[in-house]
């Protein structure tokens, strides 16, 4: 199966090389599942078909995302001897009956030693995850997490907010009772308390989850949410050519049978204007470069441009939204209710109220 799709990978990066237009290619991710279970040569056996059929330019930020268990010191070395050049890895906590809880294989102790193993080999443009809203996680964990993430000397830190989604272990035993989620006001005050820590020491919070040190934002990421086309290859993937979506099938036995002729593996949708407006208000918000009213009078006209100011001018008067020479940011306040205020400032919605 692993030749198979190894194959299949690199058939597929053949078959869309037209897909990007000729762009540059600023940025490759290794992500998605288990990356690690393709061997360093083989990764770079992939990052050379890549270089064989697109354009790539000098000092491409190229990431792989890791779990700490996936770290061995021959596996590092042979990692560096590679292309990539920065490593994500999934922490997520630094408890191990909170990683218990989450079903995480690894322990703290191979946790450090597996950011400590990357640094002696050289790599240093490393990212770490978190998770806060845990279960019965008290503020004195948390804020001894959030020292320890700083004291491990890393470039970046993403951390999101434990999801209860339906039919995952964490919403069955809050279903049961055998779990109680953490209130909004205590999710809220550990938010804050992460983005105060980690912007004293160094960090930039320049997206909703992220933070980085400055000139070590993840670029790959900051070009979805810069609108920018991307190409995704191998089974799930997803890409975007500025007018449509691309995805694949997520059935990995079909993947591996791709066919030049049919190329029965990859469905599209054309993106309507309101699609794509909608879409910059959700990346937009989540950043610190914010919403552009210039910018949505340019692309999408004077009327909506009018619209949306008046509903982003509510959101300043109730504190959730700041203003600065016609840029509009979320504040703390707005940050943890971000969702919600995107769905207000959607076309559609926005085009109602007008009406209304």
């Amino acid at each position: 199966m692993a030749d198979s799709f190894f194959k299949a990978l690199t058939f597929e990066i053949s078959l869309r090389k037209k897909m990007l237009k000729n762009e540059k290619v600023e940025t490759i991710y290794f992500g998605g599942g288990t990356p690690s279970l393709f061997t360093p040569e083989r990764l770079q056996l992939i990052i050379d078909e890549i270089r064989s059929n697109f354009e790539i330019i000098d000092s491409p930020e190229i990431t792989i995302e890791l779990n700490p268990d996936d770290i061995t010191p021959t596996y590092v070395r042979k990692l560096k001897a590679t292309e990539i050049n920065r490593v994500s890895l999934g922490i997520q906590a630094f408890y191990n009956y909170h990683l218990q809880l989450m079903n995480r294989r690894h322990k703290v102790f191979g946790a450090l030693k597996s950011v400590e193993s990357l640094k002696e080999e050289g790599f240093h443009n490393i990212s770490i995850d978190l998770i806060y809203g845990l279960p019965e996680m008290t503020m004195v964990e948390w804020e001894k997490t959030l020292q320890k993430a700083v004291n491990m000397n890393i470039q970046h830190i993403s951390a999101y907010h434990l999801t209860y989604e339906e039919g995952t272990v964490f919403d069955k035993l809050r279903k049961s009772g055998m779990l109680t989620p953490p209130s909004d006001e205590k999710s809220f005050i550990q938010f804050n308390t992460m983005v105060d820590h980690f912007e004293e020491n160094g960090f930039i919070h320049y997206e909703l989850s992220n933070f980085g040190r400055m000139g070590r934002f993840s670029k790959h990421n900051v070009s979805y949410w810069q609108n920018k086309p991307y190409l995704g290859i191998g089974p799930s993937a997803h890409s975007y050519d500025g007018k449509k979506r691309y995805w694949n099938v997520p059935d990995i036995s079909k993947y591996i049978r791709i066919d030049k002729k049919s190329d029965d593996i990859q469905s599209e949708e054309i993106l309507t204007e309101t699609d794509r407006f909608n879409e910059y208000i959700m990346t937009g918000l989540r950043t610190y470069w914010g919403i552009d009213l210039n910018y949505i009078q340019r692309m999408y006209g004077q009327e909506l441009s009018k619209a949306i100011e008046t509903k982003l001018n509510s959101f300043v008067l109730s504190n959730h939204v700041r203003e600065k020479e016609q840029k509009f940011y979320l504040t703390r306040e707005g940050m943890f209710i971000s969702d919600s205020i995107a769905a207000e400032l959607f076309k559609e919605h926005v085009e109602q109220s007008s009406v209304e």
